[in-house]
């Protein structure tokens, strides 16, 4: 009794999940959220009730990243941290190790940073991490606790 049941309920359930998997074409899934405005999508389909401050902030907030992107700057890279501590005297040797970075590789750009409690040296900018990982061969001959960092 109970095969003949599940016989006859699994089909019609099959045929349910199926139509209510139906897709439906509409013009808001063919725009694109990147390029059209959200909100002329939605009008007249959705009554959104808000503040204006929160449309002005969504658009400064994508002007923000379209900025970004124009610049370079939205793109992901990679540098080379070759000092990271946190000791009485990591200051100095922070500054120290940027000092001879620099004198042995001119024209790469060096970064000092402090992250309480850390002393950081970044040095590098690559697109890739390939390229990254290319030329901390070379550095982590004069820096063997040299490694990757993401931008």
């Amino acid at each position: 009794m109970k095969r003949i049941l599940f016989a006859i309920f699994l089909p019609l359930c099959l045929s349910l999940s199926l139509s209510a998997q139906e897709v439906k074409d509409t013009q808001a899934a063919k725009d694109s959220t990147a390029t059209t405005d959200v909100f002329d999508v939605l009008s007249g389909k959705i009554t959104v009730k808000q503040s204006p401050e929160i449309r002005s902030a969504m658009a400064a907030h994508i002007d923000r990243n379209a900025r970004k992107a124009a610049s370079g700057q939205g793109e992901q890279t990679f540098r080379i941290r070759i000092f990271f501590d946190s000791g009485q005297n990591a200051r100095a040797a922070s500054e120290a190790a940027a000092a001879r970075f620099r004198s042995l590789h001119p024209g790469v750009s060096v970064t000092r940073s402090f992250t309480n409690p850390f002393f950081k040296v970044t040095v590098g900018n690559y697109a890739t991490k390939a390229d990254a990982a290319n030329a901390l061969k070379s550095i982590q001959q004069e820096f063997p606790t040299a490694f990757i960092v993401r931008n």
